[in-house]
Order: C-alpha cells, then structure tokens, then sequence
C-alpha cells in the first residue's frame, strides 16, 4: 500500500482535523469511483488506527484522553455503520482501549453483533449501554427493542395470559373473522358478504 498520508495528501505530522478534512474532502471527489474510494477509506483507516495505536505507530496518537475526539472517533465508527462497512467499524471500535470504553462504544458494539445475527451478545452489549446512560432514548430503546426480539414479542405486546387465545378482544376477532373470509374467497366460497 502506499502511504496512507500521501494518499490523503497530508504531511505525517498533520493535526488529525486536517486528516478529516482530506479524507471528506476526496471522498467527495472521487464518490463515484469505487478504486479510488477503496484507497482513500484504507488510508484513512490506516492512519487513524496507527494514532489509536493499535497500528503501531504512536506518533501523533490519537487522543482518547479528551471527550472531543474520543466522540469524534466514536462519530467516525457510526459513519462507516451507517454505510455498511461492519467489519471496518468493529476494527476500530475494537481498537479503543478498555479504560477508555464508554456507554456509545457498548451501544455500536451492540450493533454490530445485532447485525452479525448475534442477539445474546447484542443483548448484553445494549444493556451494558442502558444502564451506563439510563437516561439515554436510543441505548434503552435498543436494548428493548432486542429483547423483544428474542423473546418473539417483536412489536406487540406480549400477551398476559388474562384472557387467553387469538379471541380474547373484539379487535382480535374481527381480524380472525376477516382472515377466514379470505381463505374462503381464495376457495370460491364467502364467510362475509359484505366484504
């Protein structure tokens, strides 16, 4: 591979605003040209993993010590979720030091494993994110929304066991009603003739 900061066009010492900024400024560029977009998403990888140190360059080392770019980071990992480079978000989530791990890094490992098919892993890692920020919407909602899931609820509610059975509401029974009416057109028959 060539080096990274030449691909971005920056000097090795350059601030790591500079580097998101090359990096935004080419992607732009070169959207449409899938080669190009391969070079300059290594590069940049490359060169932030090398300042998270997990590259094993240090110099000018990313800084996980302040909020600002550890959220910036974090931010960077969401991006490459959002436009399906998983295997690419994971290497970086996972290149954040375990001191330095915080409710977001939960909740995006969380999605990852959700989107991998591993639901217990997934589970776990929202709810460690839930009850890190307890106030936080999308964490809680996440880690409801997959319990849900695992439990076949998906989303409804599930049922309490009060009433029993497909019938136990009006509604239920007009869905059953308008169901059967169906399965007996599909026949040549008519359960409803209003309908």
């Amino acid at each position: 591979m060539k080096n990274p900061y030449e691909v971005l066009g920056v000097s090795s010492t350059a601030s790591d605003d500079d580097i998101k900024k090359a990096y935004r400024r080419l992607a732009g560029q070169y959207a449409d040209n899938f080669v190009m977009m391969e070079q300059i998403n290594e590069a940049y990888d490359t060169i932030v993993l090398s300042r998270s140190g997990k590259g094993g360059n240090n110099s000018g080392a990313y800084n996980y010590g302040t909020s600002s770019s550890h959220s910036d980071s974090l931010g960077d990992i969401r991006a490459k979720l959002n436009s399906g480079r998983i295997d690419d978000a994971e290497m970086l989530l996972d290149g954040i030091p375990v001191t330095r791990r915080n409710a977001e890094w939960y909740f995006l490992k969380g999605t990852i494993q959700q989107r991998r098919g591993w639901l217990e892993s997934a589970a776990a890692s929202f709810e460690r994110a839930a009850q890190e920020e307890p106030d936080n919407r999308e964490y809680r909602n996440a880690y409801e929304n997959i319990k849900r899931s695992r439990n076949g609820e998906y989303r409804t509610a599930q049922n309490d066991g009060v009433n029993g059975g497909c019938c136990d509401s009006p509604c239920h029974l007009c869905s059953s009603l308008i169901c059967a009416d169906c399965c007996c057109e599909c026949m040549g028959g008519d359960l409803i003739r209003c309908c």
